[in-house]
């Protein structure tokens, strides 16, 4: 069988599909991330249809769907339920006894400064006046952050519709794949059917990598936080796996909920954590994550890191969380599409 060559899909339709899909950015996020869901429960629910009810008959491929989001629906309301409390107590906690733990902080400073001789009267006196405005300018930063990720019922209900389409995806995948063949012209349609194999092992790729980053940041965290003995070792390890999902953004909630369990236990205890944190992250971030995406998704540390940049420049968090995705979804497509007579030798 010939295979499918960039000459069988019409310029006209390639560019007015990057214009749609620009237009349609928000949309197309949305879908993005319900597709990424799918993928990440799709070996769950082959594991349950592999159960058999009878010996003539199997779980179905919808009841499998609907109980695994059901599973992850409880274990997500569970979660919040036990995890947002605490962190508004810890918040709480934090917020009264950070200025008296500020002022004990730099007296401390000052005294062993000045024991040592140094002359940073004039300094400490200026970070002293400036402690409180400056915690008020971090409180108003988290709350603007934390407003653009959950402010307002209607980015809620939409990022409630994820789930749903995650389900339709699991439920009816084959179904959807038909109807949405029959917005393609008959001509190129034999090639997009063509591209789904490769498109499907690149998001496969992409998902078993990130969730081996996640298990390696999580577990790396978690122990070392225990090690130190931080308080809530084991959640924050688990919220820290969780969060590497989201760069960046994720980076920040894991970062000051980090800080705000440690603040319950001392100050000192806070930047241990804190610090311990940054220092893992740099470690993964910089040896680890490159090389297992890159190994997954058969691109060069380089280019991922690049992608991951250029995602976020593009549409910031949701930017750099669907970088990679779509890097292994082009590069998946154009190696279809290509000539297979068509090799690049590196130059040396």
């Amino acid at each position: 069988m010939r295979k499918s060559t960039f000459n069988d899909v019409p310029v006209w339709l390639s560019i007015a599909t990057l214009a749609l899909i620009w237009a349609l950015r928000d949309v197309v996020t949305l879908i993005a991330y319900a597709v990424l869901l799918a993928y990440a429960l799709l070996p769950a629910v082959q594991v349950l249809q592999r159960v058999r009810l009878s010996p003539q008959k199997a779980v179905s491929r919808k009841f499998a769907a609907a109980a695994i989001m059901l599973v992850l629906a409880l274990g997500v309301l569970c979660g919040a339920a036990v995890a947002i409390p605490r962190l508004v107590a810890d918040a709480a906690r934090f917020a009264s006894a950070a200025p008296g733990a500020t002022a004990n902080i730099l007296q401390t400073l000052r005294t062993e400064a000045l024991a040592r001789g140094f002359g940073v009267d004039s300094m400490f006196d200026s970070l002293g006046s400036h402690a409180d405005e400056w915690l008020q300018r971090i409180a108003g930063a988290l709350s603007q952050l934390l407003g653009k990720m959950f402010g307002g019922a209607a980015r809620m209900l939409t990022f409630a519709l994820v789930p749903l389409l995650a389900f339709y995806l699991l439920a009816d995948g084959a179904a959807i794949e038909t109807s949405a063949l029959r917005f393609i012209p008959h001509g190129p349609r034999s090639t997009f059917a063509r591209l789904r194999g490769a498109v499907d092992r690149a998001l496969r790729s992409y998902v078993r990598g990130q969730g081996i980053v996640c298990l390696v940041m999580g577990s790396a965290v978690g122990i070392g936080l225990a090690v130190i003995r931080h308080p809530a070792a084991l959640f924050l390890g688990v919220l820290v796996g969780a969060a590497e999902i989201i760069p960046y953004v994720g980076f920040a909630i894991a970062a000051i909920a980090i800080v705000l369990a440690g603040w319950t236990a001392s100050p000192l205890q806070a930047l241990w954590g804190l610090g311990l944190y940054i220092a893992i992250n740099w470690i993964v971030g910089t040896f680890v994550t490159p090389r297992v995406m890159g190994r997954y998704l058969e691109m060069h540390p380089f280019l991922v890191t690049v992608s991951v940049l250029a995602g976020s420049q593009l549409m910031g968090p949701a930017g750099a969380l669907l970088a990679l995705p779509v890097a292994a979804t082009f590069q998946a497509v154009i190696a279809e599409l290509a000539p297979t007579s068509a090799t690049v030798t590196p130059s040396k």
